[in-house]
């Protein structure tokens, strides 16, 4: 009994009963521990000797590097053998940076400080104990985390299994992507692309750029799927109908290949002026629900959205803003691709709404910069993926839906901020201070693709995944793996189901969407190889329209030859708001595998 008022510091522990055989903590039914189990408990040990300190701050930083080293999991080998395959799709990789560290740095305090004030750092470090994620764990360096026979308690979340890190200071590295507009495996299969195959899928882009276009009626999230699509149609029609236009697109120096210059076909022009009409009037406010800067907060958010809150997703209240503006900056990129002019007169706009989801300064609440956006938005770097979640209150927390659109925004952010700034732009207010911007972005993308690859994307039995096809965990137990994909995460619960329904189609697609470059390594052959004969074979001759062309383009990572006949019997315009037929056809034809020839194929596409 407290015979005055106490002011200090407790902390209590959890003794976690045991895991069952599927890898799930038990019930903790009474009895469970016993005296001699727990004062022998090397984990219990560790918890009294760490117990005197505790973190009450911490700090991200990141640093880029042209050389790494790889972790004994050799995960590096594997991520940087699949997207560095060389420097057509992005430049010379000599010249890049190729690996990102990322440090997380922790302040702590001891009990025995009678002052509480400042203790000394290097006293404590090997004092601190703390709880990693497991993708944490695959990354880091193994000398600072505890193995089994030193810590045999087993502490998991929604995440899995936490792993026993000792230290105030982690670190671990990632392998920042290479790829361009389009993938190394794209731009081989289009230099040496059958004749007949070409034409037909430029006589398809010649049909979708005139009845896919984008209107002003939709939500700013319609809108960027719309006008993302025609950019995209934009790029196709000059990869294929100009063979300068698909080297030049490509060299290290944007400077030379911005204005890709074209004089064959006039619809290629006139796509590329709708998509400049269509873009920079969004941009300048030219539709209804216009975007505007809300200064309590610091952000781009829509008009119908500040109006009502369940408007436009959310928006005005943050919600899915990276879903919203990948997008368009995805669009951006490639109009400032093929027009400099675009990107001197709107680089300002375009970058507002990188600033809004990417924004890589403030990330130290004692010090912030003129501009008023804060650190990545969406992205929680101990979690190692984004969250949609604005500022509306749930009760399992924040959660995300569609972790292929996370991705999608960091990929259109590294492309326009590649095209903005070149390969050492920066994303904050101070350009002429800050040269690894879109290094910056790069990393988040490496960081959503593992997340999404490590959290989402499901195996079951003791088959590993994690990103970028490298050596995996066991995240989830057997049984809810065979799902084979999580609908919908959240920072307490992780389902199978969507926001618009439990349909197995939707929890896949929704986390497919859309088809870009970047999809093929989101969705690695092995993980599609099994995802598809375990889940998506079964729907894939019922699936609605509107949804057909992503599931035919999941076939295509793994058998584009079938995929090809598959979309013959699509229709064009009844395909999803990011989606064509051109689109699709495009992404089939430039897979390593495909064969088909304008003269073999039985059922050639027409819609």
């Amino acid at each position: 009994k407290a015979v005055e008022p106490f002011s200090g510091v407790l902390r209590f522990a959890l003794v976690p009963p045991p895991a069952d055989d599927s890898g799930v903590t038990g019930t903790g039914f009474p009895g469970i521990h016993d005296g001699v189990q727990l004062s022998s408990s090397s984990g219990v040990k560790r918890l009294i000797y760490h117990a005197s300190v505790y973190p009450v701050a911490g700090h991200v930083t990141w640093e880029f590097q042209k050389e790494g080293s790889t972790n004994s999991n050799g995960v590096n080998q594997a991520i940087s053998s699949l997207v560095g395959g060389g420097g057509t799709s992005g430049g010379s990789l000599s010249s890049i940076n190729k690996y990102a560290k990322v440090k997380f740095e922790f302040d702590t305090l001891s009990m025995a400080d009678a002052s509480q004030g400042s203790t000394d750092k290097s006293s404590l470090h090997s004092q601190l104990l703390m709880l990693s994620l497991p993708h944490h764990a695959e990354l880091m360096d193994g000398s600072d985390i505890l193995k089994n026979e030193l810590f045999d308690l087993e502490y998991h979340c929604i995440k899995g299994r936490m792993i026993p890190i000792v230290g105030t200071s982690w670190q671990y590295q990632e392998t920042l992507p290479s790829l361009g507009f389009d993938d190394d495996d794209a731009l081989t299969q289009i230099a040496t692309m059958d004749g007949g195959i070409r034409q037909t899928i430029l006589d398809q882009v010649k049909k979708d750029l005139v009845r896919v276009l984008p209107t002003f009626d939709e939500n700013v999230y319609g809108f960027g799927k719309q006008v993302a699509r025609l950019a995209q149609l934009v790029h196709i029609s000059y990869m294929l109908s100009s063979p300068s236009a698909a080297n030049k697109s490509h060299k290290a120096n944007k400077k030379d290949t911005k204005a890709a210059p074209h004089t064959n076909a006039s619809f290629v022009q006139e796509g590329l002026d709708s998509l400049r009409r269509l873009l920079c009037t969004f941009l300048r406010d030219g539709q209804k629900d216009t975007l505007m800067f809300d200064s309590q907060f610091g952000g781009i958010v829509t008009k119908d959205g500040l109006e009502d809150t369940q408007a436009d997703f959310g928006n005005g209240r943050f919600n899915d803003h990276h879903f919203h503006y990948g997008y368009l900056l995805y669009a951006s990129a490639i109009l400032g691709l093929y027009d400099p002019h675009f990107v001197h007169d709107y680089g300002a706009y375009v970058d507002s709404l990188l600033y809004d989801v990417a924004y890589s300064s403030n990330s130290e609440t004692a010090s912030v910069d003129d501009n008023f956006f804060p650190f990545t938005r969406h992205m929680n770097w101990y979690d190692g993926h984004s969250f949609a979640s604005g500022l509306f209150p749930y009760g399992n927390g924040k959660s995300q839906e569609s972790s292929s659109e996370a991705v999608n925004c960091y990929y259109g952010a590294y492309l326009w901020s590649k095209i903005r700034y070149g390969d050492g732009g920066a994303i904050d207010s101070a350009i002429s201070s800050r040269k690894d911007g879109t290094d910056f972005a790069r990393l988040l993308l490496a960081m959503e693709i593992r997340g999404a690859k490590t959290y989402w994307h499901m195996m079951p039995e003791k088959t590993k995944l994690t990103s970028l096809n490298g050596p995996a965990l066991r995240v989830y137990n057997n049984k809810f793996a065979e799902n084979y994909m999580v609908g919908n995460l959240g920072m307490l619960d992780a389902v199978c189901s969507t926001w618009f329904g439990t349909n197995k189609l939707y929890v896949h697609m929704i986390n497919f969407v859309p088809l870009t470059a970047i999809t093929p390594i989101l969705f690695d052959e092995t993980y599609v190889k099994e995802e598809f004969s375990n889940v998506i074979s079964k729907l894939y001759d019922d699936v609605e329209m509107a949804w057909k062309g992503y599931v035919v383009g999941d076939r295509a990572i793994i058998d584009p030859n079938s995929a090809w006949e598959d979309a013959a019997r699509l229709i064009s315009y009844e395909l999803d708001a990011a989606l064509s037929l051109s689109q699709l056809l495009y992404f089939i034809s430039t897979r390593k595998t495909f064969t088909v020839s304008g003269g073999s194929s039985s059922v050639l596409p027409g819609t």
